[in-house]
């Protein structure tokens, strides 16, 4: 029996414009290699493959990487909005098994008539990339920022643990 993971399409720079405001003084290309970083985090611990779609005005056609994350950049005047609605018509009954990371509203909608899922960027930064509303983030804890936590256990808690598992203080 094969099983089927599911894939990620994330719309590139809206994700990037919602975890970095304009008002951050960093590049352009900075802010792209922290969300890529925080991606390629999210692909390792989920276990999963993730395709970053960007506009690509500045380039001279389509450029497509396959490294460890799938990095694509439309030709110009080919938006990532376009890019990502023929990507899901094109993949028919299989788009079922694809979620479009957005905040755009188009892209929302044909992820849905096409039979894909979607998630809203800002509920993919805090569920899978931070799990805080901070923009400030520290790449070594973005996997494991909802794993662990910095709350010690109440001795009630400690004592249902220890009768949990049958073990006696020390």
């Amino acid at each position: 029996m094969t099983t089927v993971f599911r894939e990620y399409i994330v719309d590139g720079y809206n994700l990037l414009h919602k975890l970095f405001p304009e008002k951050q003084r960093n590049t352009l290309q900075e802010k792209r290699k922290k969300t890529e970083t925080m991606l390629l985090g999210f692909q390792r611990s989920a276990r999963t493959k993730v395709t970053v779609v960007y506009d690509g005005q500045h380039t001279r056609g389509v450029f497509r990487d396959t490294g460890a994350l799938n990095r694509i950049f439309t030709s110009p005047g080919y938006s990532a909005d376009d890019w990502i609605v023929d990507y899901l018509k094109s993949l028919g009954s299989k788009a079922q098994l694809f979620t479009i990371v957005s905040s755009d509203r188009f892209i929302c909608r044909h992820a849905t008539a096409n039979g894909a899922s979607y998630m809203l960027s800002e509920n993919f930064i805090d569920t899978y990339l931070c799990g805080t509303k901070s923009h400030e983030r520290n790449d070594d804890t973005v996997v494991n920022r909802k794993k662990y936590s910095n709350n010690q256990l109440t001795q009630k808690e400690v004592d249902h643990w220890l009768e949990l598992f049958s073990k006696t203080k020390e």
